[in-house]
Order: structure tokens, then C-alpha cells, then sequence
């Protein structure tokens, strides 16, 4: 009976290990869901969530297989739309960037994505951290994170879309 409990003791032990090992494997955002991320969903979707909101404007851009640029100066192209902007104390859904396209419009190929720090707002020489997701269905393909100041623009990323 003592090796009964011990066996169940150990496959018990073996399973929470494993299941600690997957969850670091996930922190790359591979098949994370997106209910806390704010703006419409789409396929695909690039959210950018950020830190500091009051003393950083950080901005999402997203280029297209075609070349156009989505961003707060064109909110629209290739059938994608930003539907999030936040400037730095103007963010009524709090410090969130999100561009979409509605299942089944956005173009097939390269996307190319980065986060721009656009300035400071109160504070000079402030940083935000950041998380930037690239979500297809609701699932989280890709996670992006770092911090950033005044220094400029993170490095370019890109996606590969099929419809």
C-alpha cells in the first residue's frame, strides 16, 4: 500500500514539473490567449500594450506586403485599420495601440512591425516598457517585448499572413 502512495506521490510531482517547463515555454506568447488585450480582435492582429503612459508616447506601426503604413498619421490601409491610439495622457482605454484587418481582407505576405518611441510627455529621457502580440483567431502567434526611451525605434519584426 506505502508504494501505491509513493507511485502517486512521484507521478504528481513529475506532472507539476512538466507542467512548470511548458509554461516557460510559453513565455514566447505561442498560444496565449488575448482577453486582456484591448481593441478589436482580427486575423491578423498587432497590439501593443505599454508602461508609463504618462511620460512616454509610444507608437505601433505596421507595413504591409504592399508597402503602405498603418499608423496614428494613416490609420487605414490595405483593408487594416488602428482602432487604439494612445498619446501620451489620452488614452481612454489606458496605454494600448491595436491595428486589425476583419477575418478574411488582409493581404496575404510580409508584414513588417515595430514599436516607434514618438517623445516624452512630461518627463524627458523617460522609458516604457512593452509587450507587442501578433494574434491570429484569438491565439498569440508572436510576443515582443523590451523597454524603450528616447532613443528610437525598436528593430522591425515581421509576419508571414495566408488567407
Amino acid at each position: 500500500m506505502k508504494r501505491n502512495y509513493l507511485t502517486i506521490a512521484m507521478l504528481f510531482l513529475f506532472t507539476v514539473t512538466l507542467s512548470s517547463c511548458n509554461k516557460d515555454d510559453d513565455s514566447k506568447g505561442e498560444g496565449e490567449t488575448t482577453d486582456e488585450l484591448v481593441g478589436q480582435d482580427g486575423n491578423p492582429r498587432f497590439n501593443l500594450q505599454f508602461t508609463n503612459p504618462e511620460n512616454v508616447d509610444l507608437d505601433l506601426y505596421v507595413q504591409t506586403p504592399s508597402g503602405a503604413i498603418i499608423f496614428y498619421g494613416n490609420l487605414s490601409a490595405d483593408q487594416g485599420t488602428l482602432d487604439v491610439d494612445c498619446l501620451c495622457e489620452d488614452c481612454p482605454q489606458g496605454p494600448n495601440e491595436n491595428i486589425f484587418w476583419e477575418n478574411g481582407t488582409a493581404p496575404s505576405g510580409t508584414y513588417k512591425f515595430w514599436v516607434d518611441y514618438f517623445g516624452a510627455c512630461n518627463e524627458d529621457g523617460a522609458s516604457s516598457n512593452f509587450t507587442l502580440r501578433v494574434v491570429r483567431n484569438g491565439v498569440v502567434l508572436q510576443t515582443k517585448t523590451g523597454t524603450m526611451n528616447a532613443e528610437g525605434t525598436t528593430q522591425q519584426w515581421t509576419f508571414e499572413h495566408e488567407n
